[in-house]
C-alpha cells in the first residue's frame, strides 16, 4: 500500500501545473519532448517506491519530464530517449552498476544516487528496446 494519499500527489501535480503555466517555470523549456511535440510531465513524491515512478513513466511512453517533491525541495529529472541524448556514452550503465538502488528503493533514494552521477545514467532495458537516459537531477524553485 502506498504511504501517501492521492490528495498529496494531486496537490503536487496542481503545483507543477501552476508553475509551468504562470509561475516560476512558465518560461522554462522542458527538455523532454515526445514524437508528437508534447512535453510529458510526471509527478512523484520522494517517499514513493521507484517502481511506481517507473510505471508512470512507461504509461506516458517511456520518456518524461519528472518533478519530484523531496519535502524541502523540488527536483526535476529528464528521462530522455538515449538515441537523442547528448554525450550518452559518458553516462553510467545501471545494468552493470552494483551500487544502483534496489527494487525497494524510494524515489528520494534514486535522486540521491543520481546526484552522485554527474553524467547521468542509462536504465536497464525493461518493456521497450530503447534504454532511457536520465540526466543528473536539477533543483527547481516553485513560486
Amino acid at each position: 500500500m502506498n504511504m501517501y494519499t492521492e490528495s498529496e500527489l494531486d496537490k503536487f501535480r496542481r503545483s507543477i501545473n501552476t508553475n509551468l503555466a504562470i509561475g516560476s517555470l512558465a518560461d522554462t523549456e522542458l527538455p523532454v519532448v515526445d514524437n508528437n511535440g508534447r512535453h510529458p510531465v510526471v509527478a512523484a513524491l520522494g517517499g514513493e517506491r521507484l517502481a511506481v515512478l517507473l510505471r508512470r513513466i512507461e504509461n506516458v511512453g517511456g520518456y518524461a519530464n519528472v518533478f519530484v517533491d523531496a519535502g524541502d525541495s523540488v527536483c526535476m529529472l529528464a528521462f530522455v530517449d538515449s538515441s537523442g541524448a547528448l554525450d550518452v556514452e559518458s553516462a553510467e550503465d545501471l545494468a552493470s552498476d552494483g551500487q544502483r538502488p534496489g527494487s525497494d528503493a524510494t524515489v528520494g533514494m534514486f535522486i540521491e544516487y543520481l546526484s552522485l552521477k554527474p553524467n547521468g545514467v542509462r536504465l536497464p532495458a525493461r518493456l521497450v528496446e530503447d534504454r532511457p537516459f536520465i540526466l543528473a537531477p536539477r533543483e527547481v524553485h516553485f513560486a
